[in-house]
């Protein structure tokens, strides 16, 4: 079953979309923090 070299496409969507959907919660605290920091 590993023989051959992990090149699955939905493994790595699926990753990239598990990150993303992590990342989706910080964004309202990032421009938060920036609009306090004066960058925006």
């Amino acid at each position: 079953m590993m023989s051959q070299p992990f090149k699955d496409p939905f493994n790595i969507f699926y990753l990239f979309g598990f990150i993303l959907v992590l990342l989706i919660p910080t964004l309202p605290a990032t421009l938060a923090w920036l609009k306090f920091a004066g960058l925006i």
